[in-house]
């Protein structure tokens, strides 16, 4: 697994909005396409053509430009205080998401403008669904923002008393600064030996499944990483495997997610 984990040797060039660096998007999109049935990618190509470049971060390049018409918090999939998605919530991700792909799956009657929106939609928000700091808990209000946590650092091996801090929201995209060098392509490449195995786990279940399934997992970690927690290095090192078990999961559901849809 250390070849793979090498994999988030990526340029440091996160957005402000997102998390996850540049590179680590379009591999996930790269990734992805090889896994679409044939009429799903029959579609995709027809309405985004065979290079995804500028489909990848739409909104987000929307949004640079100021030309969105949506909030950023659509990027976001946001909770009541019972742990319950906020359906009527024009604004969260996962009904964007949903909205979405109604239009891809009425493709036929749809016309070329409709359809581009929304799958570049589907694209960047299938993205933004397994960022574990995407997630926002009326239970935990300092999931609502961005908050920071400390961590105990090593250098070089030796154990030093140094605390610095976390940004919550940075944190996932930290780990692409241990290496630079690799390109989305051959990040893509890579996972899809490391983690072909893992694709038929992955692809089960439905958008809402996948996104209590995330939720799940990012209030534990908030109920554990409070803007007080001190991080050892060992916890913070485990992010790194974790980070990369969502990527994988956000390529093979995209994929699974259009093939299901178009039909």
């Amino acid at each position: 697994m250390k070849k793979i984990f090498l994999l988030l040797a990526f340029v440091w060039t996160v957005s402000v909005a997102n998390a996850w660096t540049n590179a680590c998007e379009e591999g996930i999109v790269i990734m992805a396409v090889q896994h679409l049935e044939p009429k799903a990618k029959a579609v995709v190509d027809r309405y985004l053509g065979s290079k995804y470049s500028d489909d990848i971060h739409y909104l987000y390049n929307l949004e640079s430009k100021k030309k969105s018409q949506a909030p950023k918090e659509i990027h976001f999939v946001h909770f009541d205080e019972n742990m319950q998605p906020m359906q009527a919530d024009g604004e969260d991700a996962l009904v964007a998401l949903e909205k979405a792909l109604a239009v891809v799956g009425n493709y036929e009657n749809s016309s070329d403008d409709e359809m581009k929106v929304a799958l570049r939609t589907v694209i960047n928000l299938m993205s933004d669904i397994h960022l574990l700091s995407n997630y926002r808990f009326a239970s935990i209000s300092y999931s609502q923002g961005v908050h920071t946590f400390s961590r105990r650092s090593y250098d070089y091996g030796d154990k030093k008393n140094e605390i610095s801090q976390v940004n919550w929201h940075k944190v996932w995209g930290s780990f692409s600064r241990r290496y630079t060098g690799f390109s989305a392509a051959f990040w893509a490449y890579e996972m899809n030996i490391g983690a072909s195995k893992m694709k038929e786990e992955y692809s089960k279940g439905t958008l809402r499944d996948w996104v209590m399934e995330t939720a799940e997992t990012v209030a534990e970690y908030l109920t554990k990483y409070t803007p007080d927690y001190v991080m050892s290095p060992f916890e913070f090192n485990s992010l790194e495997e974790v980070n990369y078990r969502m990527m994988a999961r956000a390529s093979f559901r995209l994929a699974a997610v259009l093939n299901a849809t178009i039909k």
